[in-house]
């Protein structure tokens, strides 16, 4: 008896135990799950880095886009190209040659297209007869000018020099003969020969589409032009007359002005085309169908001056409604000198100081409506490898024809953001310049997107190109291997433009053709984000743009 109780004793406290266990594992699960619960009720969403919140960003590095408005067009502004001798493109090699730029060039101006020139080319006048009627001869004109339409390149005809002997004693100026002819009875004939050469090739309904300039920089004295304000009125009113007789509805505009200190008028040549007598016709007014600008920068000036410069003209040109919305164009431009004050054959920057310069000019030149920037070459000298500003280029090709959309920021400096919406994808173009080669001042920027084309869509895959020094940049390699190679340098010659003929002796050709591989590489447009998941906060998205001192990004943004 006392072995059966002891044993159900056994049996009894066993089975407490085994419930107490029980027991208290249920309450640890319940708590578990109930703390599980809870955390879940009161913890943030998790911390995405792509997704950006602006509370705490100091506003003046906050760039707002309207993706609602639109500005204008992202239009094409980069694909004319100058030509000094327009007879290069009667060799086939020469054509050949600039294949590879036919992705972003459309037409070439040709400029002292009628003789006075220096090296004697195109003298296509030869006097006067018997009876005074000119005597000329246009077969080179006419050849050059088929071997040039084989590119597929629309001309642009600048009609100067007026021929050296129509404005005898010869004297010789920087760019050839300047003078104004001494019988505009002469030069009337000389512009209806040489027009109706042209129509009579290529007949009128080709030739009207082509541009024609009446001279180049006539406040350029005595340089371009040796005669007075004035005179250059008169050459452009009886000039533009003569080629109207000829092609009633001719494209023709005045020479590009300079715009440096030593410019001998500005505005009043617009001016005269719209309330002036017309020297010609005895009329008020001259036909104008474009206007054009000479813009060159010089780095050891450590300035960007395009505003100042191009305001006070598309403020004169909106002044008159008659040509408030004709062309305003660059017809020159470039980077005249180096950080040394040293010209040399470079018009440009190669490395990636040129680029945020281009691109800060972009952005100067959609804000003024500047319609086309006339571009001497944006490549390294003997070769097709893109330099900074043509991998800019490169970037502007894949906005071209997209919509600009509103910004609003409070940046200091050459900086920003030029927004694109375009395919149902939107762009970005940021960008940061300095004056100063070796400017430390880096710089962060925070696009902030809100409107119709965000409220509709939460993520976004992004993808980001760049140009910096450590990115799409070959110049700084280049000048290593020169330099490391042996070859001999001009000590006094410009640094870093597009031609490195300027600084260093013939040995530098050696050093690109072996190198060629590594320098192709390098000036690629390097993709540094790839299919990055960006998202918004509170209705808006924002992104995160670190700039170098000289650096051009373009985003991209793709719809999920």
């Amino acid at each position: 008896m006392k072995k059966t109780n002891s044993k159900l004793l056994i049996v009894l406290i066993l089975s407490f135990i085994s419930l107490t266990i029980i027991s208290c594992s249920k309450e640890e699960v319940i708590d578990e799950i109930e703390e599980v619960e809870e955390t879940e009720e009161v913890k943030d969403p998790v911390d995405d880095p792509n997704v950006i919140d602006l509370s705490a960003i100091d506003t003046d590095k906050i760039v707002s886009v309207n993706t609602s408005s639109f500005e204008g067009v992202f239009y094409n502004f980069w694909s004319t190209r100058p030509m000094i001798n327009q007879t290069r493109f009667n060799g086939a090699n020469f054509r050949n040659t600039i294949n590879s730029i036919k992705s972003y060039v459309k037409s070439y101006n040709m400029v002292r297209m009628m003789g006075g020139r220096n090296d004697d080319l195109n003298t296509f006048y030869q006097g006067v007869d018997s009876s005074g009627k000119i005597i000329t001869n246009f077969s080179g004109l006419i050849s050059s000018l088929r071997n040039f339409r084989l590119t597929g390149f629309k001309p642009r005809i600048v009609l100067d020099n007026v021929p050296w002997e129509m404005s005898l004693p010869k004297i010789k100026d920087t760019y050839g003969n300047s003078k104004p002819p001494n019988d505009y009875g002469i030069w009337r004939q000389y512009v209806n020969a040489y027009m109706q050469a042209l129509v009579d090739e290529f007949g009128m309904s080709e030739v009207k589409t082509w541009r024609f300039r009446i001279a180049t920089e006539p406040n350029y004295t005595p340089n371009h032009w040796r005669g007075t304000k004035m005179e250059f009125f008169k050459h452009y009113d009886i000039t533009v007359d003569e080629v109207l007789k000829v092609i009633p509805d001719a494209i023709v505009g005045p020479g590009n002005l300079l715009t440096e200190g030593v410019a001998t008028y500005t505005t009043e040549l617009i001016d005269h085309c719209a309330t002036g007598t017309n020297y010609a016709t005895g009329k008020v007014g001259t036909k104008m169908d474009f206007f054009a600008l000479s813009y060159y920068e010089k780095l050891d000036k450590k300035e960007v001056r395009f505003e100042d410069v191009v305001k006070p003209y598309r403020d004169k040109l909106n002044s008159y409604s008659q040509f408030s919305n004709i062309p305003f164009d660059i017809q020159e431009f470039g980077i005249l000198r180096g950080d040394n004050g040293v010209r040399g054959l470079s018009l440009s920057d190669g490395t990636e100081l040129g680029a945020s310069w281009y691109a800060t000019i972009a952005a100067l030149a959609y804000k003024y409506n500047v319609t086309e920037i006339y571009d001497w070459g944006q490549e390294l000298e003997a070769s097709d490898l893109p330099t900074g500003r043509r991998s800019v280029t490169e970037m502007f090709l894949k906005l071209e024809g997209g919509n600009r959309m509103f910004t609003s920021e409070n940046l200091s400096g050459f900086s920003g953001v030029i927004p694109v919406s375009k395919d149902g994808k939107i762009y970005m173009l940021v960008y940061n310049h300095n004056t100063t080669r070796n400017s430390t001042n880096s710089k962060t920027i925070y696009p902030k997107l809100e409107g119709s084309q965000i409220s509709n869509t939460t993520n976004w895959k992004m993808n980001e190109w760049t140009i910096d020094k450590e990115n799409t940049t070959i110049m700084h390699e280049l000048y290593k291997d020169i330099r490391n190679a042996g070859v001999a340098e001009k000590t006094d010659g410009r640094i870093y433009g597009d031609r490195p003929s300027d600084r260093f002796e013939d040995g530098w050709k050696n050093v690109l053709s072996s190198n060629l591989s590594k320098y192709e590489n390098l000036s690629k447009l390097s993709l540094t984000r790839e299919g990055v998941v960006v998202g918004k906060k509170d209705g808006y998205l924002a992104l995160k743009v670190e700039l170098a001192p000289h650096s051009v990004k373009l985003i991209e943004l793709i719809p999920q």
